[in-house]
């Protein structure tokens, strides 16, 4: 599950969910969304501790992902996410191969990290938060969030929440993986993943369903006055 679809598809169902289900649960893939983020790290480091083999636990994360693809593609189910994160998993494995350095199975995941913290940044300074874009384009408004100053800064607050979050991620990786520590590695990655997201994805529909809440009081109070 990727950062940007999370936020796409929290986006996509402010208005309710259509499933019945909460919004967050929907946004994060579900039960099989949130297993296949989960169980390829945790086998990683399950492998890791028992046989002290960075390579078989790599192929045993490498395999889940797999699995977990396989079963979208049978059950023809929306496999984009799961064939994404099975990119991101063969690359990093490659590239660990390739420089037969077990530590190098994490470049792509710091790279990914930094990569979306800058463009977070990036669109900060410029003025034209993420958040507040992809929203937009999700829901169709375009870009008129721009002209109301007080949505603008809440969508900027929360998208230097998402910084935090991928500056935090590098931070603690980052010198892990200077110092070649796969076993700490994998399990900052564990701890950083989900447990970290989670909270995240949920303060920022928190604070942006309460935009559209208040949105929606002042036209319902709009149309009562007018009635009158």
């Amino acid at each position: 599950m990727s950062d940007k679809q999370g936020i796409a598809g929290l986006a996509s169902q402010l208005g309710g969910s259509s499933n019945g289900k909460h919004p967050l649960w929907n946004a994060m893939g579900g039960a099989l969304g949130i297993v296949e983020t989960i169980l390829p790290g945790l086998l990683f480091v399950a492998v890791f501790s028992f046989t002290l083999d960075p390579w078989l636990a790599i192929w045993v994360s490498v395999s889940a992902s797999v699995l977990f693809t396989l079963y979208r593609l049978v059950r023809k189910q929306a496999a984009t996410q799961a064939l994404v994160g099975l990119l991101g998993v063969a690359i990093s494995a490659v590239l660990a191969l390739m420089s037969n350095k077990p530590e190098d199975n994490f470049v792509v995941g710091m790279v990914t990290n930094g990569v979306y913290g800058t463009v977070f940044l990036i669109s900060v300074a410029v003025g034209w938060p993420i958040i507040g874009v992809v929203i937009g384009l999700v829901r169709s408004e375009g870009t008129s969030w721009r002209k109301n100053h007080p949505h603008k800064r809440v969508y900027t607050g929360v998208t230097l929440l998402w910084v935090a979050m991928f500056a935090l991620r590098l931070g603690i990786e980052y010198p892990l993986y200077l110092a070649g520590d796969v076993a700490g590695l994998a399990t900052a990655k564990l701890i950083l993943g989900l447990p970290l997201y989670v909270p995240v994805l949920a303060l920022t529909w928190l604070i942006v369903r309460s935009l559209y809440r208040e949105k929606s009081s002042l036209s319902e109070e709009i149309t009562v006055k007018k009635s009158d």
